[in-house]
């Protein structure tokens, strides 16, 4: 299964696209905030954090 990265404020949005996205076959990990994407990047075996830190960006 493909896993899929939702990073968004809003409770009820990261809800609606978690649904959206299990129903086509994806396997969500929804969080908050970009530090928690972070964690959730960093222990997934297949990125380092170094990439994590230089791939985010701040929402401006």
């Amino acid at each position: 299964m493909n896993k899929v990265l939702i990073v968004d404020a809003s409770e009820s949005d990261r809800r609606l696209m978690s649904g959206l996205l299990v129903k086509s076959g994806y396997e969500p990990i929804a969080v908050e905030a970009m530090e928690a994407a972070k964690d959730e990047v960093a222990l997934s075996p297949w990125r380092s954090q170094r990439s994590v830190e230089r791939n985010c960006h701040p929402v401006q």
